[in-house]
């Protein structure tokens, strides 16, 4: 967790002493990456604990939700709905994700609930007797090789508008 920790404030000061960072060629870029990480794990306590939340260390506490995207108390209260319908839990296991070894990527796959995907992924005549995959399998799939190999993501290929930025 001490690399989220450095990585996060890393681009906290790279963000704050460079507002024009996308217009740098990327020879400054590397080299002014290069001096702040040296720096920041010249000065970093990695015995002291990290005390920022997840939002931050995902680099999503600056989102704001555009229309269509539900809220996270929506989504909360929409969470547990879908545990207050469950009659009873086949299993209480979560399943383990012991062939992923990037740390990153086992922390981003933890987050993900298999039922609360599928039930968002589904259209509503998607039933068990349809599914030979999981929508979760696929999101999950996506998600993380986006994570692991952004050079070949469609979120490179798309246009800002289409993100809504």
């Amino acid at each position: 967790m001490n690399l989220k920790d450095i990585k996060r404030q890393v681009n906290k000061q790279l963000k704050k002493q460079f507002p024009g960072w996308k217009r740098l060629t990327k020879k400054i870029k590397k080299k002014i990456a290069k001096e702040v990480l040296s720096e920041e794990i010249a000065n970093h306590d990695f015995k002291a604990p990290v005390t920022a939340s997840h939002a931050e260390l995902l680099g999503i506490e600056q989102q704001v939700p555009t229309n269509g995207i539900i809220s996270l108390s929506e989504m909360a209260d929409y969470i547990e709905q879908i545990d207050s319908t469950v009659l009873f839990k086949i299993s209480g296991h979560k399943r383990s994700a012991s062939y992923i070894h990037d740390e990153e990527l086992r922390f981003v796959d933890q987050l993900i609930d298999d039922t609360v995907i599928n039930r968002l992924l589904a259209y509503d005549g998607y039933t068990l007797a349809k599914r030979n995959t999981y929508l979760c399998n696929l999101f999950r799939a996506e998600l993380l090789k986006a994570i692991k190999y952004p050079e070949i993501s469609y979120r490179k290929f798309c246009t800002d508008e289409y993100f809504g930025l």
